[in-house]
C-alpha cells in the first residue's frame, strides 16, 4: 500500500502521512492553491484536508493533478513525500504546504 507523507513546517507543524486508497479528491482554491482530501482511517466522516501551493503559471493546476495521481498509482509498498515543508522538498510543482486540518 502507497503511503503519502504531507508535513507542515514553523512552530506549530503538523505532519500526517495518509493512504492512497484514502484520496477523496481536489478541490482548487485559486489557480495557486490546491486543497486535496483525503478519509479519515478512524472511519469519522471529517476528511483531513491539506492545503498545497503550485507553482504559477498556465497547465500546473492539472501537472499537479498528474503528478498526485501517479504518487497514488505507484502501486508499491512504500512512503511517497509530497510536500515537506520541515525540510524543504516538495514534488514539483508543489512549492509549499500551508495547512493540514
Amino acid at each position: 500500500m502507497t503511503n503519502l507523507l504531507f508535513a507542515v513546517g514553523g512552530s506549530g507543524g503538523r505532519a500526517v502521512c495518509v493512504p492512497a486508497k484514502n484520496f477523496l479528491g481536489v478541490d482548487m482554491g485559486n489557480a495557486t492553491t490546491m486543497q486535496v482530501s483525503f478519509k479519515e482511517e478512524d472511519g469519522t466522516k471529517d476528511a483531513v484536508i491539506v492545503v498545497l501551493e503550485i507553482a504559477a503559471g498556465g497547465g500546473k493546476a492539472k501537472e499537479a493533478c498528474e503528478v498526485l495521481a501517479g504518487a497514488m498509482a505507484s502501486g508499491s509498498r512504500s512512503l511517497i513525500t509530497v510536500a515537506d515543508g520541515v525540510n524543504g522538498k516538495f514534488l514539483h510543482p508543489f512549492t509549499a504546504i500551508t495547512g493540514i486540518s
